[in-house]
C-alpha cells in the first residue's frame, strides 16, 4: 500500500502525556463554505475517483480507475481547474502510468505508461507543466506520452521525500525531504527549475510530514505529526515553523498522506484516519483555516481516503476580463508601478487585436510575451499571488484559441 506515513518520532510514553495536554484551541467553524470540489483517490483498494463533502465525511463515488489490472493502485492525485483535467498515477509498485480524467465526468482521457520512478506529481496552473518527482529529480512529465524531462537533479539530497508544491509562475518547487531516523527530521528543498538549481534548508523545527501551498495568500504550509498535531506555516529559507493551530491530539490516530488547498477560503484540507479491528479504518476530514486559528472535524467518512486534490472552479477569462484585472491589481497596489500596467495592457491589447484578426498564433505569442514580461516583475513591482493569478489566466486564453 502506498498511503500511510507515520513517523511519529516520540516514545509512547511521552505521546501519551502529551495527549493529556489540552489543545490550544477549541474547534471553531473554518472560513466561508468552499465553491470548488474536493476529489480524493478512495476505496479499500485506492482505485476510486470520488468527490468527498468535508464538511459530512461523505464520499461519492465517480469513477473506477484501476482498469483491467487489479493490482494497479491509483495515487498522487493532482489537477488544472482551467481545463477541468486531473492528473493520477496508476501503479502496481513496479509500472506505472498517467492517467489524465475529466474532472466532470471522471472519464479517463488518457492513460500512458510512464518509464520512470514517480515518488508525487504537482501541477503549475501558470505554464500549463505536469511535474515529477522521482528518482532522477525533478522532470516535466507529458500526459500525452507518458515521456518525462529531466529538468533538475536532486542527485543525494533527496533521501525521502513525501510532498511537493509548485508556486505558480515563480519556477519554485518547494520538496519536503524527509529523513525516518530517530529522531526522524524533515527539511525543505527549493528547486528552482529555470535556474536549475536547489537549495537545502535547515531541518525544520517540528517537522512538517506534508507540504502545500496557498496560492491565496503565497505560503508555504505544513502538517507536523503527533503530538499535537498542528498546521504550521514554514518559512523555506530558514525552516521555521510558526504553529497555525493544533488540530489534533489522539496519539493512536494517523496522519495520512492526503492534504489538498482552496485557496479562495485559504482552507488546508488534510485526512486523519483511526485504526479499528483489522483491517478496518475509519478516516476524517479536518478543514483548517490557514490564516487564523479555526478549524472543523468531519463524521467518519464514508469510504477510506487516500490523496486529495482540491479544484477551484473553472475561471471565466476573456481577454477583456485579463486586461480589467490588470486595471484592478494597479488599483489596488498589486502592481505597483504605472509602467508594468502600461507594458502589460499593451501585450494585452496586441493579443486583442490578433485575435480579432483571427490570428491565434500571432495571439499566443503576445500572451506568452505578457507571462514574460509578469514574469520579470513577479515580486517586485507585481505581488506574487497576483503574477500567479495572471500568468495562469494567460496561460488559459493561449490553449482556448480555436
Amino acid at each position: 500500500m502506498f498511503k500511510k506515513l507515520v513517523g511519529r518520532g516520540l516514545s509512547l510514553a511521552a505521546a501519551a502525556a502529551l495527549a493529556a495536554l489540552p489543545l490550544a484551541e477549541h474547534a471553531m467553524p473554518a472560513q466561508a463554505d468552499t465553491t470548488g470540489t474536493l476529489f480524493a483517490i478512495t476505496g479499500v483498494n485506492q482505485n476510486f475517483l470520488s468527490r468527498v463533502e468535508p464538511s459530512t465525511g461523505v464520499v461519492s463515488q465517480i469513477e473506477a480507475l484501476a482498469g483491467p489490472n487489479q493490482n494497479l493502485q491509483a495515487v498522487n492525485l493532482t489537477g488544472d481547474p482551467a481545463t477541468h483535467r486531473l492528473f493520477a498515477i496508476r501503479t502496481d509498485g513496479l509500472n506505472n502510468e498517467v492517467l489524465t480524467i475529466d474532472s466532470t465526468s471522471g472519464s479517463i482521457l488518457a492513460d500512458k505508461p510512464v518509464n520512470a520512478q514517480v515518488d508525487q506529481i504537482a501541477f503549475d496552473s501558470s505554464t500549463g507543466t505536469l511535474w515529477l518527482l522521482g528518482f532522477s529529480g525533478i522532470s516535466r512529465l507529458d500526459p500525452t506520452t507518458g515521456v518525462p524531462t529531466v529538468v533538475v537533479s536532486l542527485g543525494n539530497i533527496c533521501c525521502g521525500a513525501l510532498s511537493v508544491a509548485v508556486v505558480p509562475g515563480a519556477h519554485t518547487i518547494y520538496v519536503n525531504n524527509f529523513d525516518p531516523g530517530l529522531p526522524a527530521s524533515d527539511q525543505i528543498l527549493t528547486v528552482d527549475t529555470s535556474a536549475h538549481t536547489v537549495t537545502s534548508s535547515p531541518l525544520v523545527s517540528g517537522g512538517a510530514r506534508i507540504i502545500s501551498y496557498d496560492t491565496g495568500n503565497g505560503g508555504l504550509f505544513g502538517l507536523t505529526d503527533c503530538c499535537p498535531r498542528q498546521l504550521v506555516k514554514i518559512d523555506p529559507t530558514s525552516a521555521t515553523n510558526t504553529p497555525v493551530i493544533a488540530y489534533n491530539n489522539d496519539p493512536n490516530m494517523i496522519l495520512t498522506f492526503a492534504m489538498a488547498v482552496d485557496p479562495s477560503t485559504d482552507t488546508v484540507f488534510a485526512d486523519l484516519e483511526t485504526n479499528l479491528v483489522f483491517p478496518a479504518v475509519e478516516d476524517q476530514i479536518v478543514s483548517i483555516s490557514d490564516n487564523s486559528p479555526s478549524f472543523i472535524l468531519s463524521q467518519a467518512a464514508t469510504d477510506t481516503v487516500w490523496s486529495m486534490y482540491f479544484e477551484t472552479p473553472a475561471p471565466t477569462i476573456t481577454p477583456d476580463s485579463i486586461k480589467a484585472d490588470v486595471q484592478a491589481a494597479f488599483a489596488s497596489g498589486a502592481i505597483t508601478k504605472a509602467g508594468t500596467e502600461n507594458t502589460l495592457l499593451a501585450d494585452l491589447n496586441a493579443a486583442s487585436a490578433a485575435l480579432a484578426r483571427g490570428q491565434c498564433k500571432t495571439a499566443a505569442n503576445d500572451y506568452r510575451q505578457f507571462i514574460s514580461d509578469v514574469n520579470a516583475q513577479a515580486g517586485k513591482s507585481i505581488a506574487p499571488a497576483t503574477a500567479s493569478q495572471l500568468m495562469g489566466e494567460a496561460q488559459f486564453l493561449i490553449t482556448s484559441c480555436p
